[in-house]
C-alpha cells in the first residue's frame, strides 16, 4: 500500500508539472509579460500554477462537494490575480485566459475521470476471483494497489492529453497580430467555456449524495454517468475549441475583405493614373506631330522684314512654351508609374489643401532599384493618401498652419530609402506590437491597413518601414534593399 501511495503521489506531481507546461505555452500565445526583458519570463505562468495547485490542495483537502467548489473558485481567483499582476493587456484578456484555462482543465478532468470505471470493474473481477480461491486472496492487496496506480496514471494521462491538445488547438487558431488585447468578442469566446465550467460545478455539487445516512458517490448510484459525463465533457470541450477557431476564421476573413477593398481602391487609383499618363503622352505626341507645321510658320515669319515681325515671333514662341507647360507632368522621378502617381496625388492635394507646399525634387528612381511598378504604386498611393489626410485634419484644427508634403529618396550602403514627410496636428497614437499609428477613422476595419500594405511590400524586398514623429512633423520611412 505504501508503494501505491508513493506512485499515486508521484503521478499527481507529474500531472501538475504537465499542467504548468500547458498553461505557460497557452498564456504565452495570447499575452506578453510585463517584465518581458527578464529571461524565461514566460515560465512564470507554469510556476504560478504549481504554487496555486499546491496551496489549494492544502487548503481544501476534504472531498465533499462544498470543498471541491471552493477549491475551483480559489483556483480561478488566484489565476486571475496572477494574470492581472504579471501580464500586459486589458482586463478582458485576463478574464479570458483564466476562465478559458479553468474550463479546459475541468472538462479534461471529467472526460478522463470516468476511465476509473474500467479500473473499478477490474478490481471487482479480481476480488470475485480472490473469493473463490484462497491462493489468490493472498495477492489481492498488492494486485488491487497496482490496479489503483494504473487507474490514476490512466486518468492523469487522459487529462493531460486532452488539456494539451485543446490548449494547442486554441493557441494555434489565434491569428490576432496584437497580443495583449481583446475586445467585446471575448463574450462569444467565453460562452461555451462558462457553460463547461458551470457543468463542472453542477457535477461537483451532485458528486456525493447521502443515502440512509451514508455518503454515496454519484457514479455508484447511477453507473450510466460513467458514459454520460465524459461524453458531455467531450462535447463541451469541442465546443470551446471549435467556437474559438470559427470566430478567428471569421475575423481573418473580415481582415482579408478589408484589405481587398483597399487594394481594389488602389488598383482603381492606379488605373486612373495610367489613363492620365496616356493622355499626357498623347498630348506630347500631338505636339511632336505639329512641330513641323510650327517650323514652317516660323520660317515664313522670318522671311518678313520689319520690327513688328520680331514681336510677332516672340509672342508665337511664348504661346508654344505655355502649351508645352500645360501638358508637362511637373514630376520627374525617372519612372513613368511613380511620375503618374505622385503627379496625380499632388494635384489632388493642391485641390484639398489650399496653399500646400509640394516637393518631389529629391525623389529619384534609378535602374538599380528593382521594385516592381505595382509595389511602388502601393507604397506611394498609401503613403501620400495618409499624408494628404493628415494635412486636411491639421487644417481643420489649425486653418492658418503651414501644410507641406515632401518626398525624397536616398541610398545608404545596400539599402534604398523612400521618405514621405508631411505636416500634421501633432497627435499620434501607436500600436504597442506593430509600431504603426492607430487610425483615427471610425471604420477601422477598412481604414488603418494602408501602412500594413506598405510594410508587406517593404518586407517583400528585405526591408521594413518606420514612422517618425517630431513635433508637428510626421515622416514615413520605407526601407528596401537596392
Amino acid at each position: 500500500m505504501l508503494m501505491a501511495e508513493w506512485v499515486i503521489g508521484l503521478t499527481g506531481v507529474l500531472l501538475c508539472l504537465l499542467e504548468g507546461y500547458c498553461i505557460q505555452s497557452f498564456f504565452g500565445r495570447f499575452a506578453v509579460p510585463k517584465l518581458c526583458r527578464i529571461r524565461n519570463a514566460g515560465w512564470a505562468a507554469g510556476v504560478a500554477w504549481i504554487v496555486i495547485r499546491a496551496v489549494s490542495e492544502r487548503l481544501f483537502s476534504d472531498t465533499d462537494s462544498v470543498s471541491l467548489i471552493l477549491e475551483l473558485l480559489f483556483t480561478f481567483c488566484a489565476l486571475f490575480v496572477f494574470c492581472v499582476c504579471w501580464y500586459q493587456g486589458d482586463i478582458l484578456l485576463k478574464i479570458f485566459l483564466a476562465v478559458q484555462f479553468i474550463s479546459l482543465r475541468e472538462l479534461s478532468f471529467w472526460a478522463g475521470y470516468s476511465l476509473l470505471y474500467i479500473v473499478n470493474e477490474m478490481i471487482e473481477i479480481l476480488v470475485y476471483k480472490a473469493g473463490t480461491s484462497a491462493a489468490s486472496a493472498e495477492y489481492l492487496p498488492a494486485a488491487a494497489g497496482t490496479l489503483s496506480c494504473f487507474g490514476v496514471a490512466l486518468v492523469g494521462a487522459a487529462r493531460c492529453a486532452l488539456l494539451f491538445v485543446s490548449t494547442r488547438k486554441i493557441a494555434g487558431s489565434y491569428c490576432s497580430k496584437q497580443r495583449g488585447r481583446m475586445g467585446k468578442e471575448v463574450a462569444f469566446y467565453l460562452l461555451p467555456s462558462v457553460a463547461g465550467t458551470l457543468v463542472s460545478v453542477l457535477v461537483r455539487l451532485l458528486l456525493i449524495t447521502v443515502t440512509d445516512g451514508t455518503p454515496v458517490l454519484l457514479y455508484e448510484k447511477y453507473p450510466a454517468l460513467y458514459l454520460i459525463i465524459p461524453m458531455t465533457a467531450l462535447v463541451l470541450l469541442g465546443a470551446v475549441v471549435f467556437s474559438f477557431r470559427i470566430y478567428q476564421d471569421m475575423a481573418a476573413l473580415q481582415e482579408e475583405r478589408a484589405e481587398k477593398i483597399v487594394l481594389e481602391n488602389q488598383i482603381t487609383q492606379m488605373q486612373s493614373s495610367m489613363v492620365e499618363m496616356e493622355h499626357l503622352y498623347d498630348g506630347i505626341r500631338s505636339v511632336k506631330h505639329d512641330m513641323k507645321n510650327h517650323m514652317v510658320v516660323l520660317q515664313n515669319l522670318l522671311r518678313k522684314k520689319g520690327a513688328d515681325e520680331d514681336e510677332e515671333i516672340r509672342q508665337y514662341f511664348e504661346g508654344m512654351r505655355q502649351s508645352v507647360e500645360q501638358i508637362d507632368s511637373r514630376v520627374h522621378t525617372g519612372n513613368a508609374v511613380s511620375d503618374a502617381v505622385v503627379g496625380s496625388k499632388f494635384r489632388y492635394a493642391a485641390k484639398k489643401v489650399k496653399g500646400i507646399r509640394l516637393d518631389a525634387s529629391r525623389f529619384m528612381l534609378t535602374d538599380a532599384i528593382t521594385i516592381k511598378a505595382y509595389d511602388m504604386g502601393v507604397i506611394l498611393n498609401n503613403g501620400l493618401d495618409n499624408a494628404i489626410e493628415a494635412c486636411v485634419r491639421m487644417r481643420e484644427k489649425q486653418p492658418d498652419a503651414k501644410a507641406y508634403i515632401t518626398i525624397r529618396s536616398f541610398k545608404a550602403k545596400n539599402m534604398y530609402f523612400i521618405e514621405i514627410e508631411n505636416s500634421f496636428d501633432g497627435v499620434a497614437l501607436f500600436h504597442k506590437d506593430s509600431g504603426l499609428p492607430i487610425s483615427t477613422k471610425k471604420d477601422k476595419e477598412v481604414h488603418g491597413i494602408g501602412l500594413k500594405n506598405i510594410r508587406k511590400c517593404a518586407v517583400k524586398y528585405g526591408g521594413d518601414l518606420d514612422c517618425i514623429v517630431k513635433g508637428s512633423k510626421f515622416t514615413l520611412s520605407v526601407m528596401v534593399k537596392s
